[in-house]
């Protein structure tokens, strides 16, 4: 993340994940992302269509 800040000068990185697998937004939020949101059936996955739990870290939030 320092790398993409810092180097690259983004303004902003994002992920998400299937909410039905928890661990990977504790990642997420181990990182320093914030949760923003859940969109229902916005994804793919193995599983078919899911839902996608949205983080995000801002530079200035650093």
């Amino acid at each position: 993340m320092d790398f993409l800040f810092d180097l690259v000068n983004v303004n902003r990185i994002e992920s998400r994940h299937d909410p039905r697998n928890p661990n990977s937004g504790k990642v997420m939020k181990k990182c320093g992302m914030r949760y923003e949101g859940t969109l229902r059936s916005s994804d793919w996955n193995n599983q078919g269509v899911c839902d996608a739990c949205y983080y995000a870290l801002l530079k200035s939030e650093r």
